[in-house]
């Protein structure tokens, strides 16, 4: 593999560059951020699985349970792009603290509302589309403000600490929120995510790494600005080659829950062997995000990359042999390891390939494209299950997995490495969305 760039060796205590700890674990503000982002992690997930529960305690009704979560849905997919705009324009710390103060207001109203008896209806759809607002808000901001505070020299290990910590929660968090639910009280899932919104703005607050931007940014042109993340984004090869990647395997893998679901159900699984599935596949998932800095340095990209999807092409048909429950898992966990692998990295390229000015925008990009495809595969996945049966449904996915697998073997982008730094600065005539990085001879 042709690698264009290498890291040099560093020596503990010692700075970068930019300033930063040589080692991510002395870097006090990025402790800070990820002790916040976890506990903020944890409480939304704790209330993603306590809404829906209350608003079947209030009204009975499963339709309105799923109208509560199809109205967190929004915002994502209407705002993603906007407030990419926004997050490129404005103090990222501003929006970050903002959004988490925001959400903890409208949590808040949840459990007080509760214990006084005047809980709505109306006022849980309203909370889930503020609360999914504020969320959507933070998460963007969060990543176009990760290499200020990680140092670009450590992206990969902060990519895979990101990454740790949403599975972490995903993992911790439903049980929790369960069982806070039903032996506690109803409301002490809401007041846990309200006082997680708190931390997680104290530790923003006390950062010391500036959080952008960097410079005052050009007038605001509303359109060109708003399709700015897609044209970036199409620009960097690297980026444009894992973003195809994650953006396909995310609509395949949408529904992968009810099929697996229907697979375990098909072979007798109890309900709690159902669980253990989804579990093993958390289990995969954290150990993917914490070994991927390694997998890739050991591989390399391309061989990371690329053997990920042949891996992955390989396993599925193991779903076809009749599994029991346990093999289920045990598949769908060494695949949902590999999907974290690549999360990480594709993390990674897009802090280091992106300019730090136009990471909003490119987040905001991608977020659209990744919350679009999830109703529309869970969507697919169901229509496939229902008209062709498991058995077809997974030969369709299997051939879908080749199809990525033979694209990443067979990119250019991921043979000729990254991009590197350019030598010349760019210059004042150049369009802003032009990327940060190109490759020594090329015109761009």
């Amino acid at each position: 593999m042709n690698r264009r760039t290498t890291g040099a060796g560093e020596t503990a205590g010692a700075e970068t560059a930019d300033g930063k700890p040589s080692r991510l674990r002395q870097n006090r503000d990025f402790r800070l951020w990820w002790g916040g982002t976890m506990l903020s992690a944890i409480g939304d997930e704790v209330t993603a699985v306590a809404l829906p529960l209350l608003v079947l305690l209030l009204t009975s009704s499963p339709l309105h349970a799923g109208l509560v979560g199809s109205v967190e849905a929004i915002p994502p997919l209407l705002l993603s792009l906007p407030i990419g705009m926004l997050v490129d324009r404005v103090s990222r710390r501003v929006l970050m603290v903002g959004a988490s103060l925001l959400s903890m207001a409208s949590i808040v109203t949840v459990p007080l509302a509760y214990l006084s008896d005047a809980l709505t209806l109306p006022q849980l759809y309203v909370v889930a589309f503020v609360n999914s607002l504020a969320a959507t808000v933070y998460r963007i901001a969060n990543t176009a403000a990760l290499p200020s505070i990680a140092g670009r020299h450590k992206l990969g290990e902060a990519a895979s600490q990101s990454e740790t910590v949403w599975g972490t929660s995903a993992l911790v968090a439903p049980p929790l929120a369960g069982l806070m639910f039903e032996s506690m009280s109803p409301a002490a899932p809401f007041f846990l995510d309200a006082l997680s919104f708190v931390a997680i703005a104290v530790a923003i607050l006390v950062i010391r790494s500036r959080l952008g931007p960097d410079s005052t940014p050009p007038p605001l042109r509303w359109r060109t600005e708003l399709t700015a993340g897609m044209r970036i984004t199409a620009r960097l090869p690297l980026v444009r080659t894992l973003t195809v990647l994650t953006a396909v395997g995310d609509f395949l893998f949408a529904g992968i829950g009810l099929l697996l679901i229907v697979l375990a159900k098909g072979s007798g699984a109890s309900g709690f062997e159902v669980g253990t599935v989804f579990t093993a596949a958390g289990v995969g998932s954290l150990l993917g995000a914490a070994l991927a800095p390694r997998v890739e340095l050991r591989l390399g990209l391309r061989t990371a990359v690329v053997g990920k999807h042949w891996l992955t092409a390989a396993l599925f048909p193991l779903l076809l042999l009749g599994l029991p429950p346990w093999g289920i898992g045990a598949v769908w966990g060494l695949v949902a390891g590999q999907v974290a692998v690549l999360n990480v990295i594709q993390m990674k390229y897009l802090m280091s390939q992106v300019r730090d000015d136009q990471l909003g925008r490119v987040e905001g990009f991608l977020t659209l494209l990744s919350r679009s495809s999830l109703p529309l595969g869970y969507a697919l996945t169901g229509a496939l299950l229902d008209r062709l049966g498991h058995r077809p449904t997974l030969l369709v996915f299997e051939a879908v997995l080749l199809a990525l697998a033979c694209y990443a073997l067979l990119s250019r982008s991921l043979r000729e490495g990254p991009l590197t730094p350019s030598d010349a600065a760019a210059p004042p005539e150049t369009s802003a969305d032009r990327p940060l990085l190109t490759r020594p001879g090329s015109d761009r």
